[in-house]
């Protein structure tokens, strides 16, 4: 799944990579993808300077952004977006995550991670307010 990753969600495939390899650290992600995805410029919209809210995707609205980050946050700044979510996968087997192939969807058990000493993390990524976005 991460290297597999890599071509169809980069995102995903570093949160991924940096759960079951990674120290713990901070991981920065790149805002490119972001900063186009329909589900986050939806939520940030009608948000002003300050507010923080929780954002759910669902995957059929936007399935490269949910195999990355799924009930994130939001945080308006002054003049960007922090996008964050603390990293810990499932543990009970209760959680699953479809990855859609194309021509067929597979079910995945979030726990199947847990095979590696993972570290919880929180992901980062920063975005530029867009100017579609500014009021006037």
């Amino acid at each position: 799944m991460i290297l597999g990753g890599e071509f169809v969600a980069p995102e995903a495939s570093a949160i991924l990579s940096h759960y079951c390899f990674g120290n713990g650290d901070t991981l920065y992600l790149s805002p490119t993808y972001f900063e186009k995805s329909p589900v986050i410029n939806k939520a940030t919209k009608e948000m002003k300077t300050g507010d923080d809210k929780i954002v759910w995707v669902h995957q059929k609205d936007d399935w490269r952004l949910s195999y990355a980050l799924n009930g994130f946050h939001i945080l308006k700044k002054k003049d960007s977006y922090c996008i964050y979510q603390r990293i810990v996968f499932d543990t009970t087997g209760k959680v699953h995550t479809i990855l859609n192939l194309g021509f067929t969807p597979i079910r995945v058990p979030d726990n199947i991670v847990h095979t590696f000493d993972c570290k919880p993390f929180v992901a980062v990524s920063t975005l530029r307010i867009q100017v579609s976005h500014v009021k006037i």
